[in-house]
């Protein structure tokens, strides 16, 4: 594996070399000095907010020929769900190139606002909309980071203008209100999560991606795991006790994907983080319209085991998070 501690531009000669994995966002997105063709580029925000009766996602990104806007709410016993989006075909909301910077992204119009805002260890959504069917809906959220590590990753594909560079932020408390018409949900017991995403990807893919944040024995515990392109260089998995990061490497997460409510498994090579998560709730999502086939299965369960850290282990216990499988044409 390879780390990068010191600040390196992801692009040399219009093409990304600089694979690896940083804790301090040393990977620079240098994409003005890249050489991306027209439509292949795509960036995205993605927080989603979580307890354990619902899960709420923000987003706002792009695929270069479209813009998908959205705010989406879903109670994990399956009595109720809302979405309001929009789908903005050839236009392009700019994006912020550095995901531990200052920055403002934002969409507006008559009758839809989201804004996602970071000012130091704190992000901030703000959203407004009018409905046809619910009416008034509207959010004033506040994440704020409880760890100062987080993981970012540049990744190669076969192909070599085509990388991912990534960052995933766990342990961000909530606090704030969600309001879909009648419908008004409080986040003061959530955690919150940053999928901070740019690459240029296959036009066939797939993925895994599973985090979790909480508590375990009254200490902060979250963690990053998944497998996305190839591990070469660096993996995305990690996790955090009480204020401290632990790299790990790779994880081999077992699943069926005929059964997705049978359990998953999860087992690092070194041994430090061994788990099983016990399903509860599938979100699972589909996408089919003209070239795009996008399917994903994110599932929500407890999540039992040990962590290892030296010589101590660390029991887990009924912990809840999740884990998604996704395959994509788009």
């Amino acid at each position: 594996m390879r780390i990068i501690s010191n600040k390196t531009n992801l692009f040399e000669k219009g093409k990304p070399t600089n694979f690896g994995y940083s804790l301090n966002g040393a990977i620079n997105y240098n994409i003005e000095d890249a050489k991306v063709g027209l439509f292949k580029l795509k960036e995205w925000d993605f927080y989603q907010i979580t307890n354990h009766k619902f899960s709420l996602y923000a987003i706002i990104g792009h695929v270069s020929y479209a813009t998908s806007i959205n705010m989406t709410l879903f109670e994990f016993d399956g009595k109720k769900s809302f979405c309001v989006s929009k789908l903005l075909p050839f236009k392009k909301v700019e994006m912020d190139k550095d995901p531990n910077g200052n920055s403002t992204i934002c969409y507006d119009d008559n009758d839809y606002h989201l804004e996602f805002k970071k000012e130091g260890l704190n992000h901030f959504i703000s959203f407004r909309a009018k409905d046809k069917e619910l009416g008034e809906c509207l959010a004033a959220i506040r994440l704020e980071a409880r760890v100062k590590d987080n993981i970012l990753v540049a990744t190669p594909f076969n192909k070599k203008k085509e990388f991912y560079l990534n960052q995933k932020n766990c342990l961000m408390r909530a606090s704030g209100n969600v309001v879909f018409g009648e419908n008004k949900y409080s986040l003061n017991d959530a955690y919150g999560l940053l999928d901070w995403g740019r690459g240029r990807l296959p036009f066939k893919h797939r993925w895994v991606w599973g985090s979790g944040s909480g508590m375990v024995n009254g200490k902060l515990f979250g963690f990053n795991i998944g497998k996305f392109g190839s591990d070469e260089y660096a993996t995305e998995n990690i996790f955090f006790y009480d204020g401290v990061s632990y790299k790990l490497g790779k994880v081999n997460i077992t699943f069926s994907e005929e059964a997705y409510m049978d359990d998953w498994q999860y087992m690092s090579d070194d041994g430090n983080f061994v788990l099983t998560m016990k399903p509860i709730y599938d979100n699972h999502t589909k996408t089919k319209t003209l070239w795009v086939n996008n399917e994903c299965h994110q599932v929500f369960g407890y999540f039992n085991g040990y962590i290892r850290i030296g010589e101590e282990k660390i029991i887990i216990k009924d912990f809840w998070a999740f884990t998604e499988f996704a395959h994509n044409r788009w």
